[in-house]
């Protein structure tokens, strides 16, 4: 992890879909990977870090050269002041990191698993490979609770521009172990990522490595099953 602070200004904001908005901010010469985090702090949200600070997984890719944070809005003291940020104020970010990571030159089966508003680490690694010419060997199971479903353009265009590419939204069903592999049977030959809501998350990675499934995990603390 990258503990470097710097302060990122805000290009522009508006709706993705339904509740969940995306923010661009300038990267400021930032390099990421597709699928990492950082922190983000708005200090006029409050003195307490439960207010001013948040983590999100970068949504945009490298290649498009801004930092999207997409993110379901709350009435929290961070997002009501993230969402009244104008063009050209800033935020400041810290701590970039982590490993949930498209393997380089992978042969297994990569089944991409996503609840809600975890769907965002996916974008960016599409997005990058799209960008590079690189095959999307990939199947991306993306269960959402209503038909609101974030970039869904994106990945149904990406779908059709590689057949590889196995793009199924899913729609008001519960998230389970058993139905991933009723989708995706070739997950015990391959690797499953899993992004979404932190219970979730823990939960089905502790049934497939019972059962010797590869997995990697990117975890959406202050989501439930509820409101991914």
């Amino acid at each position: 992890m990258k503990n470097i602070k710097t302060n990122l200004k805000l290009i522009k904001s508006y709706i993705e879909c339904g509740d969940i908005k995306t923010f661009s901010f300038e990267p400021n010469n930032l390099s990421w990977q597709p699928g990492q985090y950082q922190a983000y702090r708005l200090i006029q949200a409050g003195m307490d870090e439960k207010d001013n600070l948040r983590y999100f997984t970068i949504a945009s890719a490298p290649s498009e050269k801004r930092i999207d944070i997409s993110t379901r809005m709350t009435a929290s003291a961070f997002k009501n002041t993230l969402d009244i940020l104008e063009t050209g104020d800033t935020i400041e970010a810290s701590n970039l990191g982590g490993d949930f990571l498209w393997d380089k030159d992978v042969k297994e089966p990569i089944i991409l698993i996503a609840a809600g508003v975890g769907v965002t680490p996916y974008r960016s690694m599409l997005i990058e490979r799209l960008k590079n010419n690189q095959k999307i060997n990939a199947q991306l199971i993306y269960f959402n609770r209503n038909s609101e479903i974030a970039f869904l353009d994106t990945f149904t265009t990406i779908s059709k521009l590689h057949p590889e590419f196995n793009f199924m939204p899913i729609v008001g069903e519960h998230v389970s172990s058993e139905r991933i592999l009723e989708l995706a049977p070739q997950a015990k030959e391959g690797t499953v990522y899993l992004s979404g809501p932190e219970a979730m998350v823990e939960k089905i990675g502790k049934e497939f490595k019972e059962i010797n499934i590869n997995i990697k995990q990117d975890w959406f603390p202050g989501y439930t099953n509820d409101n991914f």
